[in-house]
């Protein structure tokens, strides 16, 4: 690891602590070093905060001159809820920027780049950029295809079944993998399943530790036909729960809902009814959600790859054998030539299951 990466590694992993709290905005740290040295450093702590470079230009102060500052993307060029970064960063007398990646937003997307450069800053785009583009790849997404990044996990058999012929699915994995998925909730803005779960497991759908982060928790419920007794709509986070419905008539329970701190949004439906997901996850971006882990049965993973929606593939391999039961993927049928292809990652070990990550090619 060279020195540059080195502090843009400390950089990502101050930007980690704004993780769910900035959106839509991207998560950013900053440090600033003189001799190989710490003299400040700070991140974007939540949505209309101050932004990470200007946390640390302001604990350094006048020592900040002369120094080299380490942010994981581009800063910011424009007036928003807080001042350009750019004019601080001048004005504080530092004399380089290490930035990991560019920043997507047409408002910024190198102008910022620019400004520095033209102020005399020396400027170097690219340390560690992969895991830049990795780590805010939600607000990428957001950007550029105005959704949020949808990931599909999935917990299956040997033989490809996410419940025995009963509907009974706990526990098809191990508690590592288990756990694993519940880091993983903390890790996206939102995790959405469909009525189907909601029926079968009455899920709470929380991450790990309820201290910090809660995610919205996202129903596809067309006819909203949800009961107020379910975890989703009466526990004590039901604020951060999300319902889309395609359902006009229930003014009154959409009233009731809203009434308790529950966000319902009106989506458009297709000729059979289901909810049409891609307009459903603009609505979502439009709302501040920038990444979703979705956690739906066979019918809901159908139409995320049907639709060609999923960005990422969590599947959850584990040692078991049903031979009968209900099929990964459901509502499509296809040829062996009309397949849909995906490219995986390394597989990874969770106490006896296998965890594969892939995308769609």
């Amino acid at each position: 690891m060279t020195i540059h990466e080195k502090w843009m590694n400390r950089a990502l992993i101050l930007a980690e602590k704004g993780r769910g709290y900035t959106s839509p905005n991207p998560v950013v740290g900053a440090v600033l070093i003189k001799n190989d040295t710490v003299i400040s450093e700070g991140c974007h702590k939540k949505f209309g905060a101050p932004h990470a470079e200007l946390n640390a230009i302001g604990k350094a102060g006048n020592n900040a001159k002369g120094a080299t500052l380490y942010v994981n993307l581009e800063p910011c060029c424009f007036h928003g809820k807080t001042p350009p970064c750019v004019d601080a960063i001048i004005r504080s007398g530092i004399k380089d920027v290490i930035i990991g990646i560019i920043d997507p937003n047409p408002q910024v997307n190198g102008n910022g780049i620019k400004i520095l450069k033209d102020a005399g800053i020396v400027v170097k785009v690219g340390i560690l950029e992969k895991e830049a583009k990795t780590i805010n790849r939600g607000f990428f997404k957001y950007i550029k295809k105005n959704r949020p990044w949808i990931t599909l996990k999935l917990a299956v058999t040997a033989d490809g079944f996410i419940a025995d012929v009963t509907g009974k699915s706990k526990w098809i994995t191990s508690e590592p993998a288990r756990q694993f998925v519940k880091r993983q909730r903390s890790l996206h803005d939102a995790i959405m399943v469909g009525m189907g779960t909601v029926f079968k497991d009455n899920p709470s759908l929380l991450p790990e530790s309820t201290n910090g982060f809660i995610p919205y928790r996202i129903i596809l419920d067309e006819v909203l036909n949800i009961p107020y007794r379910f975890k989703l709509v009466s526990d004590d986070f039901k604020k951060r729960t999300v319902i889309l419905t395609s359902q006009k008539s229930k003014k009154e329970k959409v009233k009731q809902f809203k009434s308790t701190g529950i966000n319902v949004l009106n989506v458009a439906s297709d000729d059979f009814g289901w909810i049409k997901l891609p307009d459903s996850f603009r609505s979502l971006a439009e709302f501040g959600i920038t990444s979703v882990y979705c956690e739906g049965g066979g019918q809901v993973a159908g139409s995320l790859i049907t639709q060609k929606v999923v960005d990422e593939l969590q599947l959850f391999v584990s040692p078991k054998i049903l031979g009968e039961g209900i099929s990964s993927f459901g509502g499509f049928m296809r040829s062996l030539d009309e397949a849909i292809n995906l490219n995986w990652g390394e597989p990874i070990k969770l106490g006896q299951d296998i965890f594969l990550k892939g995308t769609i090619v």
